[in-house]
């Protein structure tokens, strides 16, 4: 009978991820096609299966070649999905694996590893890597992530990361991006097995976009977006 609740409860989570899916890829894809590398978990691991949608907006200025406030991106909808070991015992990390997407460059890796929670008390908190694309048009974040939770799931945390895209080749010219990418954000649970993430963010960092046949950048400045998002993300249920 318990095996059977559970069953009916995934099915109900997964409707439900459906349809959150579907409205915030439909509310952010018309804004723009990608964004400032985003974590869209907590710094506690949750075990088991994870899946959930996020979408992302930006605002910054308009620099004089029309950029708006590119190419730091300003919003994206994208889908991810994750498995989380925790063990029983507290002085061992917990490890996550994710995939998420769409993102420049095709999907990307997201690789988490929490500190053992005996270390920490209340506190949690990791380090970890998120890659996107391959190739040239891949980029690579390391990101260090620390918050506290309370029992029932309400907490805070901080992401922080810096990545460097290197120089990559377009039609006629190049261009280079490296920013570092700070995220604060609310967790609230909105039931046993469904947590909801709020975002504010900055990504500040330098772009360079040099023609292919010149010696001279025409873009050589440092730019900044300001970033707000929302994740929504099906765990295992509280215990």
């Amino acid at each position: 009978m318990g095996h059977f609740q559970d069953v009916l409860r995934l099915r109900r989570q997964q409707g439900r991820l459906g349809m959150i899916v579907r409205g915030m890829v439909l509310l952010a894809a018309p804004l723009a096609t990608g964004c400032a590398p985003m974590i869209a978990h907590g710094p506690s691991v949750h075990p088991g299966f994870s899946a959930g949608a996020s979408a992302t907006l930006g605002t910054g200025p308009t620099y004089e070649n029309g950029d708006d406030p590119g190419p730091l991106y300003v919003g994206a909808g994208m889908v991810h999905a994750a498995y989380g070991w925790r063990p029983v015992r507290g002085d061992l990390p917990a490890l996550r694996v994710g995939v998420q997407g769409p993102v420049p460059g095709g999907a990307g890796a997201d690789v988490y590893v929490q500190a053992p929670r005996a270390w920490l008390g209340p506190v949690a908190a990791g380090a970890g890597f998120l890659a996107e694309g391959a190739g040239r048009s891949g980029r690579v974040m390391p990101y260090a992530q620390v918050g506290v939770e309370n029992a029932a799931g309400f907490g805070t945390h901080v992401v922080v990361g810096q990545y460097d895209q290197g120089r990559r080749q377009f039609i006629g010219y190049t261009s280079h991006e490296r920013a570092t990418v700070t995220w604060l954000s609310a967790q609230l649970p909105a039931s046993s097995g469904m947590t909801i993430h709020v975002h504010a963010g900055l990504a500040r960092g330098h772009v360079t976009r040099q023609n292919s046949n010149s010696p001279t950048p025409y873009i050589d400045e440092d730019r900044w977006v300001g970033l707000g998002g929302l994740s929504v993300e099906l765990h295992r249920p509280r215990r």
